[in-house]
């Protein structure tokens, strides 16, 4: 009896032990701006009005060039890449008509495109700084919704030198949000695993995949489902979510892992967003 019960434990070490592990692998991700508009991947244009008055020209100007340079730097474009045009005022324009927006789209060459209107000047206050009003309109040319959102705020600032920390704080509305996540890798005691791990952690997201990839080859169901899970997850960090579902949805028929509906849930979401 004592025998038996010792092959028993004996193969079950040995059954947990050729079993896949867990690693954890904690990374920043970028969710959509707090205007709920998401530039991730879009070409950007910017668009300043023009009047009579010299010195608002030269504020929407210098605003138009600090929202810009700000969308660059958070989203790593590169400088120079969301262009800067400017237009002269147009009597009884509608700017928040999708049409007009939908022209400046296609002049300017972008996916989505933001319009500075000309500035409405309130009273000077104490400090030097003048009060003035500020209307922005944006249009998504990849928003099925085909919408153009409008906002408007009223602030302060000394006219010389504050258009620079204006076009920042706009900016701030439409530059991304980022979380910190924790995503499952899943592994084997095997130097290939671990190799694919080794880029995974360096971010090598497609180097990992071709490793999963050439991992599939295995005669284990398990085997296979953890590679393709791991490639599924890869592909939800390379923002292929339609990829990421197919290859999750090959891991659950082969043969579904524990964390296979968290990551399921992460893609559904990505999806509708």
């Amino acid at each position: 009896m004592r025998r038996l019960l010792t092959i028993f434990l004996t193969l079950a070490f040995v059954a947990v032990s050729c079993g896949p592990s867990r690693h954890a692998i904690h990374i920043e991700m970028r969710y959509p701006s707090k205007s709920g508009l998401d530039l991730s991947g879009k070409t950007v244009s910017v668009v300043y009005l023009e009047n009579d008055d010299e010195q608002s020209n030269q504020f929407n100007e210098g605003v138009a060039d600090a929202f810009a340079y700000a969308l660059e730097k958070d989203y790593g474009t590169g400088e120079g890449s969301v262009g800067i045009y400017r237009m002269r005022v147009e009597d009884g324009a509608d700017y928040s008509d999708s049409d007009f927006m939908l022209g400046l789209l296609v002049d300017t060459d972008a996916d989505v495109v933001f319009l500075f209107d000309t500035l409405k000047f309130g009273p000077t206050l104490n400090d030097g700084s003048t009060q003035f009003t500020m209307a922005l309109y944006t249009f998504d040319g990849m928003d099925k919704d085909e919408k153009v959102r409008t906002y408007k705020g009223t602030s302060n600032a000394v006219l010389a030198d504050g258009a620079a920390k204006s076009g920042t704080t706009v900016a701030s509305s439409f530059t991304s949000q980022w979380k910190n996540e924790q995503f499952s890798l899943m592994y084997f005691d095997n130097e290939k695993w671990y190799k694919a791990l080794d880029s995974a952690e360096a971010y090598d997201w497609k180097g990992a995949i071709d490793m999963w990839l050439a991992l599939m080859s295995s005669n284990d169901p398990l085997r296979r489902s953890c590679a393709a899970y791991n490639i599924a997850t890869a592909c939800f960090m390379l923002a292929d979510y339609d990829l990421a579902a197919e290859w999750l949805d090959y891991s659950d028929k082969v043969n579904k892992l524990t964390h296979s509906d968290n990551l399921r849930k992460r893609i559904n979401e990505r999806k509708k967003s």
